[in-house]
């Protein structure tokens, strides 16, 4: 293999490129692993924004209910989880572990 690889597909190969290639080339594809592992899931509607909660980890967003004029606006609330399928987690890497990595 000559140069930086197009794929990262296992655990070996991050731990590889940051073996072997300067933190400028590999940093970007670890801190994808972080930013990729949560997201924002709906756990339930709320009343009004001010009756959700709203933090680091909890969001109230509108939306709309129905597509014609007469649509209702709805407000859910959102937490930020886990997503048990990322590919941080599917590679076999803790969110220490890359942080560590990323910090060094």
């Amino acid at each position: 293999m000559r140069g930086y690889p197009k794929f990262l597909n296992t655990k070996e190969d991050y731990l590889f490129v940051k073996a072997n290639f300067g933190k400028e080339l590999w940093s970007k594809d670890w801190q994808f692993l972080l930013d990729t592992m949560r997201d924002w899931i709906t756990i339930g509607e709320v009343e009004s924004p001010e009756a959700g909660v709203t933090d680091e980890t909890h969001r109230v967003v509108e939306g709309r209910q129905g597509e014609d004029e007469e649509a209702k606006t709805i407000y859910v609330q959102q937490e930020l989880q886990i997503i048990p399928t990322c590919k941080l987690l599917a590679l076999g890497f803790t969110e220490d572990e890359v942080k560590a990595a990323l910090a060094s």
